[in-house]
């Protein structure tokens, strides 16, 4: 799917270099499978064909994009486990604060009683 290519990733993460690649794009694909999952649509990159069958599809907005970048941030940046980190939040709130205009949210049918 790439929303975001290497040489933005690497510009976002200040990296001149080309020892890290394999593992900013394993991070910039990891980042953009939690953007994606989170917001619970399809989205795709500008000039790809939306499907017809799917009326939550969308293509990749400045804010998601800018989203995928801070995960990305947060990704590369934390590599290891935090054994201090007292919350279990999976995305920095300045993340979810940029995808919320464009989730999806979905009503859960209410349980009827006989």
């Amino acid at each position: 799917m790439a929303l975001v290519d290497l040489a933005t990733a690497k510009r976002h993460l200040r990296v001149l270099h080309s020892d890290d690649d394999a593992e900013i794009e394993l991070y910039t694909s990891a980042a953009e499978d939690i953007v994606v999952e989170y917001l619970d649509r399809v989205v795709l990159p500008e000039g790809e064909t939306l499907p017809a069958d799917d009326d939550t599809a969308m293509h990749v907005k400045p804010s998601i994009v800018a989203a995928i970048l801070l995960m990305l941030g947060d990704l590369y940046e934390n590599r290891e486990a935090d054994r201090e980190q007292k919350s279990d939040a999976v995305m920095p709130p300045s993340v979810r604060a940029l995808l919320a205009p464009w989730r999806v949210w979905r009503l859960v049918p209410e349980e009827t009683t006989a």
